[in-house]
C-alpha cells in the first residue's frame, strides 16, 4: 500500500500487476511507505505482535501504509529502552505513529514520560516558509481526539503549542529517543537547538522527513547542523534519518 494512493484504476492495475510479476521474480516483495522492497525479510511485519498493534492503531489508510516507517521506530523505541530519559515526539498530528510504539512496547509499564508536542492547529505561519501546512493539519477537535488516544496512559503528556515556545516548563531534563516531524525548517532546528543537549549518549534521534525530496531544505539544514557537531545523519530508504548521539 502506498501513501497517497493511486486514484486512477488504470494504474492501479498497473501496480498491482508489476508487485505480482517481482513477487514472482524475487520470492517476496514488501510494498508500502512509497518503498518497493525486493526479497527483503522484515519480519516485523510478520510478527502477530505488531498485525494486532496495527489493527488497533490504524484508523485509515493513510495510516496503514507507514510500514517501514514504524519499522524504524520500534527499532529506536526499544534501543531507547536501554538509554536514560524519556521519550519525545515534536509533531504528533493524530498521534499515529507514537500510539504504536506506545503500544507496541507497552509503555503503559515503563517508568518514563512520552513528551508530545504539536500546535494541533497546523503549522504556524511563520514557520511554514517552504508550504508545507495543509488542511489535514488543521482538523477540528485535533487536540482533544489526541488527549482520547493516549487518555490510559499515565505517563504520556501532551502539551499543545508552537516547537520550542512550548517545551518552557513542560520537557524533559533527559531524552532517550526524539522522533521529529514538524515539517518545518525552522521548528526543527530550533527544537534541535533547544533539546539536542538533552539527548543523553545513546539516545536515538529520528527524523521523518529527512530524506524527502519535498523536504530537502529540512535535510540540507540537519546536515549542516549535524555536521558542523562532527555527526553524520544515516539517510534510510524509507524517507527517515537517523542519528544514535555519541
Amino acid at each position: 500500500m502506498f501513501y497517497g494512493n493511486l486514484r486512477d484504476p488504470a494504474d492501479r492495475a498497473f501496480l498491482k500487476d508489476a508487485l505480482r510479476r517481482l513477487g514472482g521474480l524475487f520470492g517476496r516483495v514488501h510494498a508500502t511507505d512509497n518503498l518497493i522492497a525486493l526479497g527483503r525479510t522484515f519480519s516485523l511485519f510478520d510478527e502477530p505482535h505488531y498485525q494486532d498493534v496495527l489493527r488497533r492503531q490504524a484508523r485509515n489508510t493513510q495510516e496503514q501504509s507507514l510500514g517501514f516507517r514504524l519499522n524504524t521506530l520500534i527499532w529506536a523505541a526499544h534501543q531507547a529502552l536501554h538509554v536514560p530519559g524519556d521519550f519525545v515526539e515534536l509533531g504528533v498530528w493524530r498521534g499515529f505513529c507514537s500510539a504504536v510504539v506506545a503500544d507496541y512496547i507497552g509503555f503503559e509499564t515503563v517508568d518514563r514520560t512520552f513528551w508530545l508536542y504539536d500546535t494541533f492547529e497546523g503549522i504556524p505561519a511563520a514557520y511554514d516558509s517552504e508550504g508545507h501546512d495543509s488542511p489535514a493539519l488543521r482538523e477540528p477537535g485535533l487536540y482533544e481526539k489526541v488527549l482520547e488516544r493516549f487518555a490510559d496512559y499515565g505517563n504520556v503528556r501532551v502539551v499543545r503549542g508552537v516547537v520550542p515556545h512550548s517545551f518552557r516548563g513542560q520537557s524533559p531534563d533527559a531524552i532517550a529517543y526524539l522522533h521529529i516531524d514538524l515539517n518545518s525548517t525552522r521548528s526543527e532546528i530550533e527544537a534541535l537547538e533547544h533539546l539536542w543537549d538533552r539527548v543523553s549518549p545513546g539516545g536515538v534521534v529520528v527524523f521523518d522527513d529527512y530524506g524527502w525530496w519535498n523536504y530537502r531544505a529540512q535535510h540540507m539544514a540537519e546536515q549542516e547542523w549535524m555536521k558542523a557537531r562532527g555527526i553524520r545523519i544515516l539517510e534510510l530508504p524509507s524517507g527517515q534519518g537517523l542519528v544514535i548521539k555519541p
